[in-house]
């Protein structure tokens, strides 16, 4: 791959512009916000000057309703030779754009399955998508060209292409993303969720955007698959419910609670409840035949000492670079007395020990610290 054209200069199309560019290629940016536009240039990403030919292959970094009226316009034009996409649903893109009869030959869906803990270019990386997963939706119309132009540009990102149908696609993140934070926002209007009580240990279920128009977008758009998970919860709640009303006390209003005044002199509590206590384990028992999920991958920290100086963590990062690891993120905190500070790499558990030494070796006060979890990929199941 030569060139390319990124159209959408958010935090996955900023990323993956870095990424191609770490690879040679000659990347063009477009936006119709001008002020993203120029960050995005600013950082590195790519130029804002159109290309004299056409590139190999686009990438819109669109909304989902965009897709389709963003497509046909760059096809038109003839903007480049093959096209692709980054939004995190893929069916209705595709059946927009083939009412727009847009060239599917020449159009291969695809959602990098990364979690940014912000949006916009600023929050842009080189490796955000490396060792991600990275979902291609082509149909029966995608030629082999535009799928093996798709394939590289994912390779150059060093993502893992997972082919899938676009249903089926939307049917998982619809389980593993989309209903998880519907759920999410669902409980935060309970204050007790708000308690401190409620944080001491747990980990933030809210996914990465805080923002809620992108998260309408991607709900209404995926609505078919979200509602049937919603049904299928819906029925597991009134079921549990159920199950439990027969434990409830009097007191809490439950007409049904063991031990009322209904109770008869030749049918004690314990009777009573071994029907209910029985439904309820066997709600239990299904939850526990079925496949345990998949378990999070563990990363290795390296903490390392950094002077609270400009230029102390670019030189940081290139040791790092040259030592050939991969940092999947980065803490920073700083010291009290601003003269000192702590810099937190995540990397693969393997290479920890090896970092670890490695800066040591190269002069930096580096240390192994705490292990922390990775969340499983949604799409791990399809791999």
């Amino acid at each position: 791959m030569r060139s390319a054209l990124i159209v959408g200069t958010g935090c996955v199309g900023t990323s993956v512009a870095l990424a191609l560019r770490a690879a040679g290629v000659t990347v063009h940016l477009a936006d119709g916000d001008r002020n993203a536009l120029r960050v995005a240039v600013s950082l590195g990403a790519g130029s804002a000057e159109p290309p004299a030919a056409p590139p190999d292959v686009a990438v819109l970094d669109v909304p989902p309703d965009d897709v389709a009226p963003t497509l046909g316009r760059l096809q038109k034009t003839g903007a480049a030779r093959s096209y692709t996409d980054v939004a995190g649903i893929k069916l209705r893109p595709q059946r927009e754009a083939l009412r727009a009869s847009c060239d599917m030959t020449r159009y291969v869906g695809g959602h990098p399955m990364a979690e940014p803990e912000h949006t916009g270019a600023l929050a842009a990386r080189e490796d955000l998508l490396r060792d991600r997963p990275w979902a291609l939706t082509p149909t029966e119309a995608t030629g082999t060209r535009a799928l093996n132009d798709v394939l590289e540009l994912v390779a150059l990102c060093g993502a893992t292409p997972v082919l899938v149908d676009a249903a089926r696609h939307d049917d998982i993140v619809a389980r593993t993303i989309h209903l998880p934070y519907l759920l999410q926002e669902l409980m935060s209007e309970d204050a007790a969720v708000r308690h401190p009580l409620a944080d001491r240990g747990l980990p933030p279920a809210r996914p990465a955007s805080p923002a809620p128009e992108p998260w309408g977008a991607l709900l209404a758009g995926n609505a078919d698959a979200v509602l049937r998970h919603l049904g299928a919860l819906d029925a597991g709640i009134h079921e549990a419910m159920a199950a439990l009303e027969p434990f409830a006390s009097a007191e809490a209003g439950t007409e049904t609670g063991l031990g009322t005044e209904t109770e008869t002199e030749t049918e004690t509590d314990a009777e009573r409840a071994a029907p209910a206590l029985r439904r309820l384990h066997a709600l239990l028992a299904r939850g526990a035949e079925r496949p345990a999920p998949t378990p999070v991958r563990a990363v290795g920290t390296v903490a390392v000492t950094v002077r609270d100086a400009p230029g102390e963590l670019a030189r940081l990062f290139a040791d790092v670079a040259a030592e050939g690891v991969s940092v999947r993120d980065v803490a920073i905190e700083h010291g009290p007395d601003h003269l000192l500070g702590t810099a937190e790499l995540l990397v693969g558990p393997a290479r920890a020990a090896e970092l670890a030494a490695a800066l040591r070796a190269r002069g930096w006060p580096a240390r192994l610290a705490r292990s922390a979890p990775v969340r499983p990929d949604p799409l791990k199941e399809l791999t």
